[in-house]
């Protein structure tokens, strides 16, 4: 074998459209490939959800082709990002690399990446599981390199000669005889398997039993009308080559469950399910599932992968996760933000190039260096290695007099960023993240009532009242507020929003785990009869009531909810759902601290898919003083 490789660059599509056949024989040659790496999944996503140019990489030898690395190049921000092909929908990305060139294609392709460094600033490479080959290249001199857990992806193992009756632990295996007798009692069951000539039968069955038992739930799912295209271009696709495995539980012909999965090397994956909620207490879920269980090992397999995700369903058939990981690499003098680039760098020339406002910048430089001392020789050692002039030397002057004039406030802020730091809310489950967050705000709030509410403030109500009044006008400008309207805030804080908006709004509630803030919020709103404020748990909206109102916003809340983990996450946009009007709008005004606004956007655009909500902004940039990005969902009808 020859480490030799000669590379060639596709930037279009239609290239790598080109690249099908070999591309489907170098899959056959890596052992540890899944479908998502097949060209029948990535060229159907890159068609209806991919970009028009891409940056994928072939990698030949003297035996021929032995690598593909399906990369993009995305402009989110100011930002050039790098990422895999298939993102978003995609529950394992990787390179492609023969057996016994992983090593020499994933140094291969990060050595391409070198060679083309203006063209990027950030390659972000995530849901890697961990024998992927991108996670053990060396990165190159100088570049940052950080690697996290990313997914956790749930799976059984079947014990290899298992009898049909030990498939499944001993509990699982007794709820799955009740439920086969409850419907064998209902009439004739049968399971059915996608060919060529019934795929979009059973696709469309998976459709509206998928629907139909998210819409149960006052949930949206996430096989809405856009993703339905690429769906069944991929499923025709892979059922062609042998790789799908799309399973209809018929009772007497009419298909009441479905799983949308694949079969490979051994293994079954579990993509998506669905059934008809008409039919909950006969459990056919769980029958179709058993049953696709049990066609799986007839075929030989030795694992069902239920793919990413922690729902509790999983692990009553015995899963154990097995993670997937992110790793993000940014290249020696890129544009970003905070530490990526330097100690403070990022934060002083985000300020310069007018991305940042002065008091935005000075919070990310205090948050970068720690304490006012080091934040000071940031900014002098950004001028005296690159001397500005005009609008940027203004900026900078701006930022060290905003440091100068404010020194006490100043001061404050870097010790409640260190609190926010030593707090750790992401290291503990839901519930103790939210009572941390509820101690944290109550001791911010005694330090500085505005600051503790908005950094970028420090201190000073006349730019919390600036900042206020940017956000009032977005909503005014939304249309999101007015006099015959009733709205409601997750993480009001003190009350500004409440102070702000009560005259203009019929009803204005407002929930917070701090009660220290609500207590600052009702000093604030004294007198306001429309006006009502509670603690709340941080996981739900507690007491509100459904269907009442038109407007839920969210103003630099959802980040604790981030770092308290997906399902506060999700529990708190389903409870949104729950609490709107049909029409009504979810306003989310900075959603997380993750600094990936790609990353972001996906979630948002899942969290809309599942909960049944139209997304109408997606990382808006709308704010002067404010850095977050401004995303906008409106509640729709057709669930």
């Amino acid at each position: 074998m020859s480490e030799r490789l000669d590379v060639e660059v596709l930037s279009r599509r239609e290239e790598l459209e080109a690249l099908r056949e070999p591309w489907s024989a170098l899959w056959q040659r890596c052992p540890a490939a899944t479908a998502f790496q097949r060209p029948e999944w990535l060229i159907p996503w890159c068609r209806a959800l991919g970009p028009e140019e891409v940056l994928a990489l072939v990698f030949r030898s003297d035996e021929g082709l032995v690598g593909l690395a399906p990369l993009a190049v995305h402009r989110i921000g100011d930002e050039r990002v790098v990422a895999l092909l298939g993102a978003g929908i995609t529950d394992y990305n990787d390179v492609l690399a023969a057996s016994g060139y992983e090593r020499a294609v994933a140094g291969a392709t990060l050595a391409c990446l070198e060679e083309r460094a203006g063209a990027w600033d950030v390659a972000d490479l995530h849901d890697l599981r961990a024998s992927s080959p991108l996670l053990l290249a060396e990165a190159p001199p100088g570049w940052s390199d950080e690697v996290e857990k990313h997914e956790a992806c749930p799976a059984v193992m079947i014990p290899e000669g298992a009898a049909p009756d030990e498939l499944f632990p001993p509990g699982m295996r007794a709820r799955v005889a009740r439920a086969r007798k409850r419907l064998a009692r209902a009439g004739d069951l049968r399971l059915d398997v996608a060919d060529a000539a019934s795929v979009d039968e059973l696709l469309d069955a998976l459709f509206a039993n998928h629907k139909a038992r998210w819409r149960s739930r006052g949930e949206g799912g996430v096989l809405d009308e856009a993703l339905r295209p690429f769906h069944r271009e991929a499923a025709r696709a892979l059922c062609a080559r042998g790789a799908l495995r799309l399973f209809g539980l018929r009772l007497d012909g009419r298909i009441i469950a479905s799983l949308y999965g694949f079969a490979e090397r051994g293994g079954l994956a579990s993509y998506i399910t669905g059934f008809d909620p008409e039919l909950a207490w006969y459990s056919p879920g769980l029958v179709m599932l058993a049953s696709a269980i049990e066609h799986a090992a007839r075929e030989g397999a030795r694992t069902v992968d239920f793919l990413r995700g922690r729902e509790p369903y999983k692990y009553d058939w015995g899963a154990v996760d097995h993670w997937t990981f992110r790793r993000r690499l940014r290249r020696r003098g890129a544009r970003g933000p905070g530490r990526e680039v330097g100690e403070g760098e990022g934060a002083v020339q985000a300020v310069m190039s007018g991305e940042a406002s002065p008091e935005v910048g000075l919070v990310r430089l205090l948050g970068a260096a720690g304490d006012l001392a080091a934040a000071a020789r940031a900014i002098d050692a950004a001028h005296a290695a690159r001397p500005a002039a005009g609008e940027r030397a203004a900026r900078l002057e701006a930022l060290r007099r905003c440091l100068d004039e404010r020194r006490a406030a100043c001061a404050t802020v870097a010790a409640m960023l260190g609190a926010h730091r030593d707090a750790r809310l992401a290291g503990e489950d839901a519930r103790g993240a939210c009572h941390s967050a509820a101690r944290l705000f109550d001791e911010l709030c005694e330090r500085s009532e505005e600051a503790s509410v908005a950094a970028y403030s420090l201190g000073d109500p006349e730019i919390l009242e600036r900042a206020t009044r940017e956000v009032v006008e977005l909503l005014e400008r939304w249309g999101a507020i007015g006099e015959d309207r009733a709205i409601l805030q997750i993480g009001c804080g003190i009350g500004r929003f409440e102070a702000a908006l009560a005259p203009r709004v019929r009803e204005a509630w407002g929930l917070d785990v701090s009660p220290r803030m609500i207590e600052a919020a009702r000093r604030r709103c004294a007198g306001r009869s429309n006006v009502v404020l509670a603690v709340s748990s941080g996981v739900d909206l507690g007491d509100a009531p459904s269907a009442r109102f038109d407007l839920v916003y969210a103003v630099d809340s959802f980040p604790y909810a981030v770092a308290a983990g997906a399902e506060v996450v999700d529990r708190l946009v389903a409870e949104a759902r729950r609490a709107l009007r049909p029409g009504g709008e979810l306003v989310v005004l900075g959603y997380s601290y993750r600094g990936d606004p790609a990353r972001d956007a996906a979630d948002v655009a899942r969290l809309g898919a599942r909960h049944g909500f139209d997304v109408l902004a997606s990382g808006e940039r709308a704010f002067s003083l404010w850095d977050a990005r401004a995303y906008r969902l409106r509640k729709n009808d057709h669930r």
